[in-house]
């Protein structure tokens, strides 16, 4: 039996350690499964960096040279509070280096920019991280990314004591992480016995009065700071704060005032990957910082957070693998954040299934029933703006939490302005993921752009699918037909349906149809051929007994003629010239080989003797009632678009 199993991360949902996993998987029976594509992206990355052990574990502090060669996770975070990890994502390392953007934000917080610029600057060093390196005149530190500026920043830290400043630290820490946080006792005596020249440093910014006082108090403070114990899930979280303006996307809490988050992103574009920020910047393109224990925690604003953690580090003191994970997802999904695009704030305009909107295709009363009982099953998700990592992430995490009841999905495209490489790679992995499992997906009103970037991802079966429907309306009747059939033999549209079974005829006698009939004239047409024609005058009504019509009006803006409806045999049409009597407002074309009655005004006027007036009441009061609910069903349709 299928069944449904999606652990989402959802701001203020479940506590902090029910969303441990934060993987979501859609469980479509017991041993088939469908992950988010970036669930399956992220476990890929995992298996294509795995065995590459480039670069050596830190040994200049000596504990950080005990990690394990081979720990390697990655987590990723979106501004929605989805959780995304692989591998070694509850590992736990220390913060180190990661910690200066954190200190440096709860530093603007606390005594605001003008005077945290009177500390430390914001230019690039040029300089190595652990360079003592001051301004000249004011013997400030370049930028609070550098040991110098981190311990200047960490000089601002208030409280009245040690171990209240320290929980101070600790506290901001816990609003971007989203749980407490502790201190590794072991890293940091190890470091605090090694941190010579950091001293040399403190002393230093002591003696042009960057630290005002306490210098021993505040150099163990920042060795503190660098012991606090993370891992890559905490980094990602943390990232994702920064990345929604300041506010946690599991908690909700405000961890940072949004008009300093932008100070803090900046200082972490130009200077947060050591001597490695100007290639970082120009290669992956996302705000980012690194720490020697082996974490990079790297931000795009208004979209997500992504940790990783890996202990073997490049020459520059950076994560090898943590920087070709950034790297391989920045390229892979077009992230570099100089990308002008701009996610739209409701990515989904409307969404709705065949329960209340139907295609044009006129149904018989059993098939109207089946769209009722099961028409849950096809759902229609109307976008709009533009779809990026972030908004096209959003988008498949709504239709995976209803994946289980869905078989038929459709997206409409006509509203979206622009697919970016990200959505179309994570739109081609989910479509991959369905394939086989029973599901039918399509893309309708998709631009060039849209099917030039899918098609790139996908094999020529596979994208011909996908895009077969230009338009809505088709697609829904080809998932119509396909649901009604799992419930009736499909209709042979060659069989003849007797005058009897018409809609508007309900209830007449074998006498009244037998002398409606003698005023009728029967009449074929093949396909193609025009029945009646847009403008013309309206003289007749007619009764569909063998085929199927479509009733199509020209559109304004082209020579194209738009679909109203699709009839099919013991159906009628023309049906609204016997109350007003105007000139056709539609054209009707035989999509099949047609058999019909048609029958004229003149007949239907004069013919009817005054004994035999009940034929025209039944066929007024049945024709009011097919009206009705046609008004009644366009109602229902207007409603579900609101």
């Amino acid at each position: 039996m299928k069944y449904i199993r999606a652990i989402v991360m959802n701001i203020k949902s479940c506590c902090v350690a029910s969303m441990a996993s934060g993987i979501v998987n859609i469980y479509m029976s017991n041993t088939d499964v469908i992950q988010s594509p970036i669930q399956i992206y992220l476990n890929e990355l995992l298996l294509k960096f795995k065995d590459d052990l480039r670069g050596a574990l830190a040994t200049y502090i000596p504990e950080l040279a005990k990690a394990n060669a081979d720990w390697f996770g990655i987590t990723l975070v979106t501004v929605d509070g989805h959780i995304y990890q692989v591998g070694d994502s509850r590992q736990s390392f220390t913060i180190q280096s990661i910690s200066k953007p954190f200190t440096y934000a709860l530093a603007l917080d606390t005594h605001g920019v003008d005077y945290a610029m009177s500390k430390v600057g914001v230019e690039p060093s040029g300089e190595a991280f652990n360079e003592i390196s001051l301004e000249e005149d004011t013997g400030r530190p370049f930028n609070p990314m550098i040991n110098a500026g981190a311990i200047a920043t960490t000089g601002l830290v208030t409280g009245d004591s040690p171990e209240e400043r320290f929980n101070t630290i600790l506290q901001a820490y816990a609003k971007f992480a989203a749980h407490e946080l502790t201190l590794d006792e072991t890293v940091y005596r190890s470091e605090s016995d090694t941190g010579n020249r950091n001293r040399a440093i403190a002393y230093l910014l002591r003696n042009s009065n960057i630290i005002e006082e306490n210098t021993e108090e505040t150099l163990d403070l920042y060795f503190r700071q660098c012991s606090i114990l993370v891992n890559c899930r905490d980094l990602a979280v943390m990232g994702a704060t920064l990345a929604n303006n300041g506010v946690n996307p599991i908690t909700g809490v405000a961890a940072l005032k949004s008009e300093h988050v932008e100070k803090v992103l900046s200082i972490m574009s130009t200077c947060g990957m050591y001597d490695y920020a100007g290639g970082w910047i120009y290669d992956v393109g996302m705000p980012a910082k690194s720490g020697v224990s082996g974490g990079i925690m790297a931000v795009l604003p208004g979209q997500f957070g992504i940790g990783v953690f890996s202990p073997l580090l490049d020459r520059l003191g950076n994560s090898s693998r943590g920087i070709d994970v950034c790297r391989k997802v920045s390229v892979d999904f077009g992230l570099h954040m100089f990308d002008s695009s701009k996610a739209s704030n409701s990515v989904i305009r409307a969404q709705y299934d065949t329960t209340t909107i139907t295609s044009k295709r006129a149904r018989t009363v059993e098939e109207f029933d089946i769209l009722r009982t099961h028409g849950g099953r096809i759902k229609i998700y109307e976008l709009a703006g533009d779809l990026i990592f972030s908004s096209t992430d959003y988008v498949l995490q709504t239709l995976l939490r209803e994946l289980e009841k869905v078989d038929y999905i459709i997206f409409d495209f006509k509203r979206v302005t622009s697919a970016k490489k990200s959505a179309c790679n994570m739109i081609a992995s989910l479509i991959k993921s369905l394939t086989g499992n029973g599901k039918y997906i399509f893309f309708t009103n998709s631009d060039y752009q849209f099917n030039k970037l899918l098609r790139t991802f996908l094999d020529k079966q596979t994208y011909d699918d996908v895009i077969r429907f230009t338009e809505n309306d088709f697609a829904l009747e080809w998932c119509e037909n396909k649901l009604i059939h799992q419930y009736i033999e499909p209709k042979d549209i060659a069989l003849k349906v007797a005058l009897y079974h018409q809609i508007l005829l309900k209830e007449f006698s074998e006498d009244e149809l037998q002398l409606l009939k003698k005023m009728m004239v029967k009449r074929t047409f093949e396909k193609g051929d025009y029945i009646l024609k847009e403008g013309n005058t309206s003289d007749a009504l007619y009764f569909l007994t063998v085929g199927e019509v479509s009733i199509k009006m020209a559109s304004s803006k082209n020579n194209h003629q738009k679909r109203i409806a699709t009839l099919s045999a013991g159906m009628s049409f023309g049906e609204m010239s016997v109350i007003d009597r105007q000139v056709r407002s539609a054209s009707v074309i035989a999509e099949s080989y047609i058999e019909c009655y048609e029958l004229m005004f003149a007949s239907y006027d004069n013919d009817i003797k005054l004994n035999q007036k009940q034929i025209k009441d039944k066929l007024l009061t049945n024709l009011a009632t097919d009206l009705s609910n046609k008004l009644r069903k366009v109602n229902q349709e207007i409603r579900a678009y609101q």
